[in-house]
């Protein structure tokens, strides 16, 4: 069961990098943060209310700082980082989460570090170097400009792995729902002063009809659906055995690129893609 959730976790996962660039074309990074936390922010409210779950001032407080970690500090450095920089080194940067994820997790949760664990990360970040640079979507070099969008990434890619390592407890503690929505919320009213001092809300009335579909996915289908699998999965494995999945994503955002706009399939890229398959296996072994 585990293996689907993070299967359509990864499916969903593929996409956002090309909502969130499309959605940057229209609305600069305040903005597309506002817009996408404050609707997804109602919606975790709603399922938090629903839930009604007792939650003591201690944990809620721990849940708070991941909440501003995975609201101000992780979007934040995402997106503006995304406005500099390509969704091709985004998902490459990205691609290094369960790197973070397994160093944090071992320190924070004492997760056992074995060989296949260790080989399958190695291969699975391999596998998905090979992917991007078959299709072109990572050069080497590249202006300033671009390489503070990548650092700005990086940071976000940090910050991704302290809230999902951060989050596990609370996810097995409360629930996938209760934790995800409390965290959701509280970085969202964390985001909302700053979001609505740097906004021009007069953009939102000029958006297209493009730009309100790749918010719409960010919204319902980024914010809320994959972070409640992620967090559900999280509740029952370990933290570097669920981050090892997010190394699909990039091979499956161009197995849709195939499907959807004819893109050719070459040798190298699927040689790289069975490397991050064959590294996800290894590691969920390891």
């Amino acid at each position: 069961m585990i293996h689907l959730v993070m299967l359509l976790h990864s499916v969903i996962a593929a996409g956002t990098f090309l909502a969130a660039k499309r959605l940057l074309d229209e609305l600069p990074p305040w903005e597309v943060a506002l817009a996408r936390f404050t609707l997804a922010g109602v919606v975790f409210a709603g399922l938090l209310w629903h839930r009604r779950v007792r939650i003591p001032r201690q944990d809620l407080l721990g849940l708070a700082a991941l909440g501003f970690v995975a609201v101000p500090l992780n979007q934040g450095f995402f997106l503006v980082g995304l406005s500099l920089s390509t969704p091709g080194h985004a998902a490459l940067l990205y691609a290094l989460t369960p790197i973070f994820v397994f160093l944090i997790a071992r320190l924070r949760l004492g997760e056992r570090a074995t060989a296949l664990k260790l080989l399958g990360i190695g291969v699975a970040f391999a596998g998905v170097t090979i992917v991007l640079l078959a299709r072109g979507s990572v050069a080497l070099g590249g202006s300033r400009r671009m390489l503070l969008g990548d650092l700005l990434i990086l940071l976000a890619v940090v910050a991704w792995a302290l809230f999902a390592v951060g989050g596990k407890r609370y996810a097995e503690k409360y629930g996938a729902v209760a934790a995800t929505s409390a965290a959701i919320v509280a970085g969202t009213v964390l985001y909302l002063p700053v979001g609505l001092v740097l906004s021009d809300l007069s953009r939102f009335a000029r958006l297209s009809a493009l730009g309100w579909a790749s918010l719409g996915y960010l919204v319902v289908l980024t914010s809320v659906v994959a972070y409640l699998l992620y967090y559900w999965a999280l509740s029952r494995s370990e933290a570097t055995r669920v981050a090892i999945w997010s190394n699909l994503q990039p091979v499956l955002t161009a197995f849709l690129a195939w499907a959807v706009y004819g893109e050719r399939l070459t040798g190298p890229f699927l040689a790289g893609g069975a490397m991050v398959l064959a590294g996800v296996l290894l590691t969920e072994r390891g």
